[in-house]
């Protein structure tokens, strides 16, 4: 929902209020309405000392909407009516991921058959993360090509064409150890379903190897895209018209990476312990 959607909001329901006393209870019921939105949360099976964030969020609502219908009491020092319905969604917003995340993350550790839900888990927080990392490229990208297009306006399009090439191999490259660290997630739900099947068997201990080796070529990758990035732009200089350089690390991915590889050695010994006491038995 955008800010000029919900100045609307509060407008509308600011007419429909001053209409007449039909109109005023008709606003009331719909800010009422709205507010108990987060109340349904509380059929939810089970009970929880989560829930307290339901009846914050239908707060945080009304005094949204109510701030929407009156924004002269919150903006008597400063325009700060546009930020009003932001302000309200995003502190709603938030207060209802909190329950909804906290409230899945007890019921993921108390599942029967871990490994499966952490493979699921992985896979489709792997998704959830690509989806998200290409949607902000995406848009980051169309904000950059805007920045320069509006700050080289003597240019034709032709003249920028390099350089929005560029912005967008670039875009493509910050992209891609995202995507790594989600095949790298994948690899490990792969993993913990293979381990709840058979932990101590040797097709799991040979794939918790090969998951580790293919981690390490993930993160080799990601720090030489980084480095790409800054070789491709400093060659390039000459013809275009805008530049960032980047000294960063690729954090996740190398941490995925040496845990992944870890984990893998810790497999291989495990297997060893294992056997060995399968002999003396």
């Amino acid at each position: 929902m955008t800010i000029e959607m919900l100045e609307r909001l509060g407008e509308w329901l600011r007419e429909l209020s001053l209409s007449g006393e039909t109109g005023n209870a008709a606003a009331w019921a719909v800010v009422l309405i709205l507010s108990a939105l987060p109340a349904l949360g509380l059929l939810w099976k089970g009970r929880s000392r989560l829930d307290w964030l339901l009846p914050l969020a239908s707060a945080e609502i009304l005094a949204g909407l109510f701030y929407l219908v009156n924004p002269t009491l919150m903006t008597t020092e400063y325009g700060a009516r546009p930020m009003i319905g932001l302000a309200a969604a995003g502190c709603a917003a938030a207060s209802l991921l909190a329950w909804a995340v906290l409230r899945c993350l007890k019921k993921i550790l108390m599942a029967e058959l871990p490994g499966r839900t952490m493979e699921r888990l992985l896979r489709w927080s792997a998704l959830a993360l690509a989806w998200m990392s290409v949607l902000a490229q995406g848009v980051g990208l169309w904000q950059e090509i805007q920045r320069t297009a509006e700050s080289n306006t003597a240019l034709d399009a032709r003249a920028l064409l390099p350089t929005y090439l560029v912005l967008g191999i670039l875009a493509l490259m910050d992209l891609l150890p995202t995507l790594l660290c989600c095949q790298m997630l994948r690899w490990g739900g792969r993993l913990a379903l293979r381990m709840e099947e058979d932990p101590f068997g040797e097709d799991t201990v040979s794939l918790a190897e090969r998951l580790g080796g293919q981690c390490v070529r993930a993160a080799e990758m990601s720090v030489g895209i980084c480095v790409a990035g800054n070789l491709l732009q400093f060659l390039l200089l000459p013809v275009l018209h805008t530049a960032r350089f980047n000294v960063s690390f690729p954090f996740a991915p190398v941490l995925l990476a040496a845990v992944l590889g870890l984990l893998c050695r810790y497999f291989r010994r495990a297997k060893a312990v294992s056997d060995d006491n399968g002999t003396i038995i």
